[in-house]
């Protein structure tokens, strides 16, 4: 078993590794953290998505990964941006039942349009979060368009992603042993 002993190293072998259903677990959980507070079905009336119609947080980030097949490493740069966010927010910010499937989807596209040459586009987005079996939920072009945006405004505009960020994140996966004998394979920090 190779030893990873540097940055350059360990972003290599995240990018060979596996997106497996741990992983996706801990994304929803974290997703379902950034905005801990839903306000209640009643006082929604006017939205489109009802919370019956929506796929867990879980099954909505496994439809979306497995259609959209990005790496380890952009997963984990969702993370960072989640992270980010949750840190900027007010307290007491409250969402609606759908907030965590829009967190996890707009950290996943700045997440893939800052890592990746080739992203998809936004009418993309909008198809992949839309999971079988939960017609008629899913998200439009327009809304897809507009949590980017929002997104992107919350984080100031700084997609960039340092160590010390990724780290952060990937403590919590090491810790879980998610990826199987990874703590093993690790050296030094990131």
């Amino acid at each position: 078993m190779a030893i990873v002993t540097n940055e350059r190293g360990m972003a290599i072998y995240l990018s060979r590794l596996p997106v497996c259903s741990s992983m996706i677990s801990y994304l929803a959980q974290r997703a379902a953290q950034v905005v801990p507070k839903v306000l209640c079905s009643g006082s929604q009336a006017n939205l489109h998505v009802h919370e019956a119609d929506l796929p867990s947080i879980y099954y909505f980030i496994k439809a979306v990964v497995q259609r959209s097949s990005f790496p380890v490493p952009t997963l984990i740069t969702s993370l960072v941006y989640m992270w980010r966010m949750q840190t900027r927010l007010p307290p007491g910010a409250k969402g609606m039942p759908s907030t965590p499937h829009r967190i996890f989807l707009a950290a996943l596209i700045l997440a893939a349009k800052n890592l990746n040459d080739d992203s998809p586009m936004n009418k993309h987005w909008a198809r992949y979060s839309a999971v079988p079996g939960y017609e008629p939920f899913g998200f439009s072009i327009a809304e897809v368009n507009l949590m980017e945006r929002q997104f992107l405004h919350l984080l100031d505009w700084d997609i960039r992603i340092d160590p010390q960020d990724l780290h952060h994140q990937l403590e919590p996966l090491l810790s879980l042993d998610m990826f199987g004998a990874i703590t093993d394979m690790i050296k030094d920090e990131i």
